[in-house]
């Protein structure tokens, strides 16, 4: 791989990272429809899944409402019946590389090269050709470790893979072969600095690195910081790879937010519903990559974001995404029956003149108490009580209802908020 500098001051890993945004979304669905229907003739999975959709229509973010969400929650139960990808493979799953079983379990099929589109991240952190890498993801049936171990080969780098554990082994290993770049979780690179420190232990040769895999507080990035390691977080699952990244500006200084992989078409959907949402709504990351052999369509991650529509500060030219903002799966027991998003969005489906709905769960006087707020212009009995009456004929609960004005739910992706004090 020769990585080109497109200029400003040689951030980009290759020219795709500063397309105009027109020609990206181009790129993207350039021949959708019938990269989709080639996959669903090879696949059953995805034939099972997309059947009785005209795919031919499909040809723009816009239609991307047609096709249903594919939860990743749904895979143990996709496999059990499948064996072993859910027959979302395009290929025989015996000729792919690798095979790897996440907790679920989820079993995932790894190839060559650049497969899980790390690359951009690792040079966006400041990874370059001929660096030496220390790898501290772990290489035990789940993919992390050698998705990025790739990468970095990719990039023209070699790769120690340390793996997990044995912190002292691993400091000796450092201090000997000196690597300048760090891969793993934030937190284990917080021990070993700490470790090294007590043993008296050099490894400041580490200098730059790459986490993920765990919330990453500004304190913790402080406190890394100070210690001499200037590090940046990427956010991805087994199943897509790299979703989005950290960058930074010409001055090293931090970017707001992550910026979305070039590969990845990805959507913020209202939890619960197959809707999109615009910039700057909260909802669940939904993600899209057909250019694999183990393609994903829709693929809901269970993950809370929105949109940034700024340009980066960095120079790139993609969309932003806030972060990772909590969880979407907001299923709860009330009243000793299940309540689901997908239930509590009903209400705008049949109520044209309701636009946003949020259930708010709570204790009153030792009892479960609910109350569903719905924004609306419209704010008058008669609609309060159709709602009310709409909830217990259908859900089988007697819940209060409280008609707000438009913009009086917050907006944090929460369809569901369960305030009670469970011991």
């Amino acid at each position: 791989m020769v990585v080109k500098d497109f200029g400003f001051k040689g951030s980009f890993f290759d020219k795709n990272e500063t397309l105009e945004r027109e020609v990206r979304e181009k790129i993207l669905f350039k021949n959708f429809s019938q990269r989709i229907k080639n996959i669903v003739d090879v696949s059953k999975g995805w034939n099972n899944i997309l059947s009785g959709i005209d795919l031919s229509k499909i040809n723009s973010r816009e239609d991307l409402i047609q096709l249903p969400i594919t939860k990743k929650s749904s895979f143990p139960l996709l496999q059990k019946n499948a064996f072993p990808f859910g027959n979302l493979n395009t290929k025989p799953y015996n000729q792919f590389p690798f095979m790897f079983a996440s907790p679920g379990p989820i079993y995932e099929p790894g190839n060559k090269n650049d497969f899980w589109n790390i690359s951009r991240s690792l040079y966006a952190a400041g990874l370059r050709e001929k660096d030496i890498a220390y790898n501290t993801f772990s290489y035990h049936l789940g993919p992390a470790g050698i998705m990025m171990q790739q990468a970095c080969n990719n990039i023209g780098c070699t790769v120690i893979p340390g793996g997990i554990g044995n912190t002292e082994l691993q400091l000796e290993t450092i201090k000997n072969l000196r690597p300048s770049f760090y891969l793993g979780t934030p937190s284990f690179l917080k021990i070993l600095l700490e470790k090294s420190k007590e043993k008296k232990i050099d490894i400041s040769s580490l200098k730059k690195g790459l986490v993920g895999a765990e919330p990453f507080p500004p304190p913790l990035r402080e406190k890394l910081a100070e210690e001499g390691v200037d590090v940046v977080q990427m956010y991805g699952i087994a199943e897509i790879g790299c979703i989005a990244y950290e960058t930074k500006d010409s001055r090293n200084n931090l970017t707001e937010g992550m910026l979305i992989e070039e590969e990845v078409i990805l959507e913020i959907v209202r939890p619960g519903t197959s809707k999109s949402l615009p910039p700057g709504e909260v909802g669940e990351i939904v993600v899209t990559k057909i250019n694999s052999d183990y393609p994903m369509i829709r693929l809901g991650t269970g993950d809370l974001s929105k949109i940034i529509i700024d340009p980066s500060p960095c120079g790139r030219t993609n969309f932003r995404i806030h972060g990772w903002m909590g969880r979407a799966d907001q299923s709860t027991k009330f009243k000793g029956i299940f309540v689901t998003p997908d239930q509590i969005n009903k209400i705008t489906d049949s109520f044209k003149e309701i636009s946003k709905v949020k259930f708010v769960i709570n204790t009153k006087e030792l009892l479960d108490n609910g109350e569903l707020f719905c924004e609306t212009n419209i704010h008058d009995v008669e609609l309060q009580n159709k709602v009310k009456e709409f909830f217990k004929s259908n859900f089988k609960l007697n819940i209060n209802v409280s008609l707000v004005k438009k913009g009086d739910i917050l907006n944090d992706g929460l369809v569901i908020q369960d305030k009670r004090v469970l011991n």
